[in-house]
């Protein structure tokens, strides 16, 4: 009988709190993103201006960083820089998901590289005089402490801009 009275005395666990949605709607999760990708092209362009105050390296986890680490290790291997501005021309929603408790986002960045150039190690344009102006990419969002980095991207071979 002790214990029943003890027992009865005792706090009431705490609820365990249910994960809220960053985002209330696919279309809030898709306009950060696009903000997301926009801030992100403008600190690759202002790096390659040479302005050190921004990193674009600060948007990307996971597989996208993995992947700029990689770029940056071969450009230097080959002496290849790349000047000039890339622009981002369309940024389509492919999917979304709120659900889980961590949002995901998953859209098709079409970048125009027509303003682009491949230098090589004595600055001499070695372009490629075939590549596509436009370059399709499937990135990936998600969401992190920071609120929505970038975690993958790729060319989408196939696909047109």
């Amino acid at each position: 009988m002790v214990a029943a009275a003890l027992s009865g005395c005792a706090p009431a666990p705490q609820p365990t709190p249910t994960p809220t949605p960053a985002f209330a709607s696919e279309e809030e999760a898709f306009a950060a993103a696009e903000e997301v990708y926009r801030e992100y092209n403008e600190a690759v362009n202002a790096e390659r201006r040479g302005d050190d105050s921004v990193d674009p390296r600060d948007f990307l986890i996971g597989l996208a960083l993995e992947g700029d680490t990689d770029a940056r290790r071969i450009l230097a291997e080959e002496g290849l820089t790349i000047s000039g501005d890339g622009e981002v021309a369309e940024f389509v929603l492919l999917q979304t998901e709120l659900e889980s408790g961590a949002a995901s986002v998953q859209v098709l960045v079409c970048l125009e590289v027509s303003e682009t150039t491949v230098l090589d190690a004595k600055g001499l344009d070695v372009t490629p005089p075939d590549r596509d102006l436009r370059v399709p990419l499937q990135v990936t969002f998600d969401e992190s402490d920071h609120g929505l980095m970038i975690s993958e991207s790729t060319t989408e071979d196939g696909q047109s801009c």
